[in-house]
């Protein structure tokens, strides 16, 4: 694209107002993250204009909030429009957002129809860029969904074909892409803002974050806390699903751990500042935010089974247990003040060097301005 001209850009992720607007609460996870961190530095360029689809917070049709555009979908809230034709009115309402959309270039990472809305509306009939941005692993893998949702399945591997770049969270995510559909994609690394001189702070907590799913495995740090009673453990899991009323009652029975439903985005920091040791025990992920801000915190990670290109072990910042309780318990019990400043130094060095949020905006820049 031309470097000259105004470019118009549009980013589409349902769940990531309450990041922009901190008193409305609502469960997202790090896809929300990661574009809402991008939009923002984006914003702040003259160049660009920036607009941002989300969800039904019941907040004013269009708003802007650092000077990104914000626009809702309406019908998106399952609370509130749950019945079957309400599923078709939210189809409907996208369609008509993406085709009176008027930007050049939008970017995703929700791995659903909508990417096939955008590459027949915006793509296809309207000649602009889509750029689609991997949330997870599972995402560089469409035969995952074969078996789950035949009809999602062809939509989405076909609609990945479409669009103008696939963008990787990691190499490996790169090379499975490649081995599926032979895609032209790159690696951009998820940002993150680099605060200068944060107070790490007083390290008290063996942390565990994230929304509540059972692919994130919340029993395992049930299992790790009574496995280490003298330790003090901190869940923060928002959300609700099935099976979360099974993990609440376990969690009301481990004396040492406690549960915390919900932190504002803007103070969940210093719960990584101050913790020991973050645990990560998902069955995959993409490159977890979470790893980010446990880096920023120069805490420690011990991972069960996500090491997204060994960078645990690459960079010496903790543990990779391989899935291993026993190995994950032995880490933690060795883990004196000396090992805790050890790894959280390398964690800090790490997240500055490889996610400062500053460099990952000029990657993107450098991105649109080879589109058409």
């Amino acid at each position: 694209m031309n470097n000259e001209r105004t470019v118009e850009l549009c980013f589409f992720m349902k769940d990531a107002y309450p990041l922009f607007n901190p008193s409305c609460s609502g469960a997202f996870g790090g896809a929300e993250v990661d574009l809402y961190f991008l939009s923002r530095e984006l914003a702040k360029k003259e160049r660009y204009r920036v607009r941002f689809f989300v969800g039904d917070y019941g907040q004013p049709d269009v708003e802007v909030i650092d000077r990104v555009t914000l626009v809702k979908l309406k019908y998106s809230d399952l609370s509130k429009f749950d019945k079957w034709y309400h599923r078709i009115l939210r189809r409907i309402y996208i369609i008509k957002e993406l085709f009176f959309d008027t930007s050049h270039v939008l970017i995703t990472k929700t791995a659903s129809d909508t990417l096939g809305f955008m590459i027949i509306i915006n793509k296809i009939l309207k000649r602009k860029n889509v750029l689609f941005k991997f949330g997870s692993d599972i995402d560089a893998d469409p035969e995952f969904w074969r078996g789950k949702n035949l009809l999602l399945y062809l939509f989405y591997k076909y609609s990945i074909r479409f669009v103008d770049y696939v963008i990787c969270q990691t190499e490996a995510q790169q090379k499975l892409l490649d081995s599926r559909l032979y895609k032209k994609s790159l690696v951009i690394k998820n940002g993150f803002p680099i605060e200068k001189n944060r107070d790490a702070g007083n390290k008290e907590h063996i942390l565990w974050v994230s929304r509540y799913d059972y692919m994130k495995r919340p029993e395992i740090f049930i299992k790790l806390a009574r496995s280490l009673p003298r330790e003090r453990f901190l869940m923060v899991m928002p959300g609700s699903g099935e099976g979360k009323s099974t993990i609440l009652s376990e969690i009301q029975k481990t004396e040492n751990l406690t549960l915390i439903d919900n932190v504002p985005f803007h103070l969940m920091q210093d719960y990584f500042n101050r913790a020991k040791c973050f645990v990560n025990t998902s069955e995959f992920e993409g490159f977890p935010n979470t790893f980010i801000q446990a880096c920023l915190g120069s805490t420690p990670i011990l991972s069960f089974s996500v090491n997204p290109d060994n960078f645990i072990n690459e960079y010496s910042l903790g543990c990779f247990s391989h899935g291993s309780l026993e190995k994950a318990v032995d880490f933690i019990k060795c883990l004196d003040e000396d090992k805790i400043l050890y790894y959280g130094n390398n964690a800090l060095r790490y997240a500055t060097e490889n996610h400062d949020l500053k460099n990952i905006v000029t990657q993107y820049e450098k991105l649109i301005n080879t589109l058409r």
